[in-house]
């Protein structure tokens, strides 16, 4: 099922993160932890009442990030917004170790914590942790998504450890500016200068990284998990940018054929960035159902 909305630009700056100019850091708000199954702390706020939501960012999110998002629906609805390891208030966790699984456990303390299964909205790569973690029967209400980016385009082979070397050496800008235009492909020339005279570029180095997680992701999972989506028994709202790169497009008409209980909302005018103003009203709607 494939509905259309119509949108309009919100002053946001392009490239794939949700970032308006306003953008101010975190919230004055209470910091709540969890400690996930590899002893990992994870770190979230907790706001407003009503039904649960958690909220998963994607590459260089952090819950700060979401706060747009987290104060709109925190009028109808309790909300869990976490940082996913190696960003914000959270733990850094074991690189080495690592596999989607690891924050898919993250994303279970968070569940755990609450006590009862929640509604889940997921941006970008934190789509696909959401999407494995629905298939393996995480207990949760209703699943939302926003373009999870398979079927990107591939990684040349060395990204990953070019990644960690620049890290090893704190290269914190030249890491991020490689995550962001040769691993995600999201940021240009154009746009990295924009997004480095942006008040988050601080917050960006500071979750440098957390690049290696997402990177890993993209290299390992990038492939739709077409074994995975049949699944999916939860009701799934599948939302895309009409702007957005073809490729992309077309991995969330797959999604929302291939996940049983799925839909597909194609938001018009919008490109890879979330905007968290015109998609909390869709969002508030599909989990208030």
């Amino acid at each position: 099922m494939v509905d259309s909305a119509a949108t309009a630009e919100a002053g946001v700056v392009g490239g794939g993160l949700p970032l308006g100019d306003d953008y101010a850091g975190p919230r004055d708000l209470p910091v709540e932890t969890v400690v996930s199954a590899d002893g990992t702390t994870i770190a979230y706020e907790k706001s407003g009442s009503g039904p649960p939501v958690v909220i998963i960012g994607g590459g260089l999110n952090d819950k700060a990030m979401f706060t747009p998002l987290a104060q709109s629906l925190s009028q109808q609805f309790t909300v869990f917004n976490y940082d996913r390891r190696g960003r914000g208030g959270s733990g850094y966790g074991d690189p080495e170790q690592y596999t989607i699984d690891r924050e898919v456990e993250d994303l279970v303390a968070v569940l755990d914590a609450i006590g009862e299964p929640g509604h889940v909205f997921a941006n970008c790569s934190g789509g696909m942790i959401a999407i494995h973690a629905a298939a393996a029967g995480v207990p949760m209400v209703k699943l939302g998504l926003y373009e999870p980016p398979y079927s990107s385009p591939p990684l040349n082979g060395d990204e990953v450890d070019r990644l960690k070397a620049l890290l090893a050496e704190d290269r914190r800008e030249e890491a991020v500016t490689l995550f962001g235009k040769e691993i995600v492909k999201f940021m240009t020339d154009e746009t990295l200068e924009r997004f480095k005279q942006h008040p988050a570029w601080q917050a960006f180095e500071s979750m440098a990284p957390s690049c290696v997680y997402d990177a890993i992701i993209n290299d390992r999972y990038g492939s739709i998990p077409h074994a995975l989506l049949p699944k999916i028994v939860v009701e799934t709202l599948v939302l895309s940018g009409s702007e957005s790169a073809p490729w992309i497009q077309e991995a969330c008409v797959t999604l929302s054929e291939e996940i049983p209980r799925a839909r597909l909302l194609c938001i018009e005018g919008e490109g890879h960035l979330f905007n968290q103003q015109t998609g909390a009203p869709l969002l508030v709607k599909f989990f208030g159902e």
